[in-house]
């Protein structure tokens, strides 16, 4: 079957994967440029109203640290097992049991995360309550984040089985 190209030896579908990958790239950056509007460049050092605004109260006590940290690493680790049961739903669907390892993944995500990041961020908020050192919410939400990143990391080495 021969293919049918188009002037300078254009492939209909590479003249089509290309135009859809300009629309992927640059439709979202040409919608966010459309909202963009002039900002006024002027110091709010002096201003008192401005920085009392935006700053967020840090973490202080042990639960609220805690509380921060274990979110957002229970919630970013939930999400990669909800996303890793979409895609053996996707690729088990026609098995006759297998589909139901989706099922199987969530579940026992939902309980070795839950337990994972409760004893870590148990652990983190007690040091950094003892110490006295708070954190604001953003550097909660690094921790949170970094402990789903050193779980992935665990989780796919060959360090755990060598203990």
């Amino acid at each position: 079957m021969k293919r049918t190209m188009h002037h300078k030896g254009w492939c209909l579908g590479v003249v089509l994967l290309r135009a859809i990958a300009i629309l992927v790239i640059w439709g979202p950056l040409v919608g966010i440029l459309r909202g963009v509007k002039a900002v006024v460049a002027y110091s709010t050092q002096l201003d008192t109203t401005y920085a009392e605004g935006n700053d967020p109260k840090p973490l202080e006590t042990f639960p609220e640290l805690w509380q921060r940290i274990f979110l957002w690493g229970f919630f970013s680790l939930l999400f990669i097992h909800i996303v890793s049961a979409i895609i053996a739903f996707l690729m088990l669907r026609r098995h006759k049991y297998g589909r139901f390892s989706a099922a199987c993944i969530i579940l026992i995500g939902m309980c070795t995360t839950f337990t994972m990041c409760a004893a870590t961020s148990a652990a983190v908020g007690f040091v950094l309550y003892q110490a006295k050192i708070s954190l604001q919410p953003i550097h909660a939400m690094i921790c949170g984040i970094a402990q789903t990143a050193l779980y992935i990391l665990f989780s796919f080495s060959r360090v755990m089985p060598t203990l």
